[in-house]
């Protein structure tokens, strides 16, 4: 096989997986949030927002602003915060419809996003800049952009502050002994520690629940009678959340891969372990019929099309390079300690559920030119998609977040080990890595107690809300979408019959029936289905 070089290539990327976290203001109690009132919102002291340049990077059309809301909703009139909010107003101002609310994932900001949208994150959805004002929020902890970067907006959010690491190569997130589970338990708390001292209560008011009220309070600064909503991914809770609140304040909303935090922890982790053996499975499969195609010759650098591992056993391959890993971790030039094996399970995870997107984001060709190059000695290749995935300043309000929105929390050693034997077994080419596994085994010790509902959440009397679930996505698997679709009245479910995780990204069909619902708010038909468009 002829080397394949690496050009204009990012291998094992992750989407939505970026944060970065510097210090706001000092406090060392840890409380619990107290729950939410009926409607704190209300409460809240009304403002008007001064908009402005978002910065000389950003479309000059855009405007930022900045938003006070409190703390903590439960207190409205208590300690407020600061969040960064941009708006891109409708290019086609006479046939407008109204105004988007965009979410992505967690700690990603929607301010760049919002600000350039016929380049961002909706770049591939041009209706909605020509008939929404589109609205997003730099989050509640501060997010970056997409790209994994801070995003070019002059303005940001209060962010998260936090001195420690919460991975740690030394400190395995699947101990099998009860020595390494202390040590996990040790580790976990001393990192949430850190955010305590360099955030003070905002480190439990990152909730789902605490974002919706945000949302409402931008909706009546903005003077909408109703919103309509873009979310996906963890976004799809945040819009769940709002929905369930403020049902009458819905004119329209698609949740692209949705989510659902109010399954059992063990039922979450058995569900994306099976869903991401699975997603490896479909990896070997598409790489064994799928040609390489070399980039080589081209003029500027483009993204290779295919599977570098076509000629071979990429499922072996993967598997060798773990196993490589296990024995003898692999140094990796700006990565300050060799990369272990775990820690490839991980990035290889993230990899398979971005699936088989064409040349955009890092999915399975990234994840096979990724092995091809390593195993030759290019481990540079690793040092972004670890910057994206894995290194310390990223990670902090995605695990945050996640520590408070998910069903994480198991009742001690004996639960932990039985479900790591669960995961381990379920999905073993991946060593039972998931982005459940990771918030479970990163929140063991943390001080907050997680506010997933323990119940089903009920959907009454909003407008008729869009559903976009992808059949094989091993982070969003397919039965939490059915489950959502239960819950929220009158709810129509889009299918993708594909793999890669937020169908929007890899399906002009569905890109299509998304647009023509947010404009329309009429939904597509019942049983409506996208072919893969692989």
């Amino acid at each position: 096989m002829a080397a394949r070089r690496t050009r204009g290539r990012t291998a094992f990327t992750a989407l939505g997986i970026t944060a970065l976290a510097t210090a706001m203001f000092t406090s060392t109690a840890v409380a619990a949030p107290q729950a939410s009132q009926t409607s704190p919102t209300s409460k809240a002291t009304a403002q008007s927002l001064d908009w402005g340049s978002c910065g000389p990077k950003i479309d000059t059309a855009a405007q930022c602003a900045m938003f006070r809301v409190p703390l903590d909703w439960s207190d409205p009139t208590g300690q407020q915060i600061e969040l960064a909010v941009a708006r891109h107003p409708a290019i086609d101002q006479a046939n407008k419809v109204g105004t988007l609310m965009f979410l992505p994932g967690a700690g990603v900001s929607a301010v760049n996003q919002v600000a350039t949208p016929t380049t961002g994150g909706l770049g591939q959805a041009p209706e909605l800049a020509q008939r929404f004002d589109i609205v997003g929020i730099d989050p509640r902890g501060g997010g970056l952009d997409l790209s994994g970067g801070w995003h070019d907006a002059a303005v940001h959010s209060q962010s998260l502050g936090c001195a420690r690491p919460f991975n740690d190569p030394a400190v395995t997130r699947f101990p099998t002994d009860r020595a390494g589970y202390d040590r996990l338990v040790a580790h976990n708390r001393a990192a949430a520690d850190s955010c305590v001292a360099g955030s003070g209560a905002l480190v439990g008011h990152l909730d789902a629940e605490s974002q919706a009220r945000d949302a409402e309070a931008l909706r009546a600064a903005l003077g909408e009678s109703k919103l309509s909503w873009f979310a996906w991914t963890y976004g799809s809770l945040v819009a769940q959340t709002y929905a369930h609140l403020y049902p009458d304040r819905v004119r329209a909303m698609v949740i692209d891969s949705p989510l659902d935090h109010t399954v059992p922890a063990a039922t979450y982790l058995r569900l994306q372990a099976r869903s991401t053996d699975e997603a490896f499975r479909r990896f070997v499969a598409w790489c064994a019929r799928t040609p390489y195609v070399d980039p080589d010759g081209e003029t500027g650098p483009r993204l290779a099309e295919g599977c570098a591992l076509h000629e071979e056993d990429a499922g072996k391959a993967l598997d060798d390079l773990i196993a490589q890993a296990d024995r003898e971790p692999i140094p990796v030039p700006g990565v300050d300690h060799p990369i272990t094996g775990e820690e490839l399970s991980f990035s290889s995870m993230y990899a398979l559920q971005n699936g088989n997107l064409p040349a955009t984001l890092g999915g399975w060709s990234d994840l096979a030119q990724g092995i091809y190059e390593i195993r030759r000695g290019n481990t540079a290749v690793y040092a972004p998609g670890y910057a994206n995935t894995l290194a310390p300043p990223y990670y902090h309000p995605y695990r945050a977040v996640g520590c408070l929105d998910f069903p994480n929390r198991v009742s001690g050693y004996q639960q932990f080990q039985a479900l790591r034997r669960d995961v381990v077994r379920l999905a073993p080419h991946t060593k039972g890595a998931s982005d459940s596994w990771d918030y479970l085994s990163g929140c063991v010790g943390w001080p907050y107690p997680s506010t997933a509902p323990d119940h089903p959440l009920r959907v009454r009397g909003a407008a008729p809300i869009l559903l976009v679930a992808t059949r094989h996505s091993p982070l969003a698997p397919y039965p939490l979408a059915r489950r959502v679709a239960h819950q929220i009245e009158d709810s129509v479910v889009l299918t993708y019959e594909g793999d890669a995780h937020i169908a929007y990204f890899n399906s002009a069909c569905v890109r299509e029936q998304e647009q023509r619902y947010l404009v329309s708010a009429l939904t597509p038909p019942p049983g409506t289905s996208c072919a893969d468009s692989s």
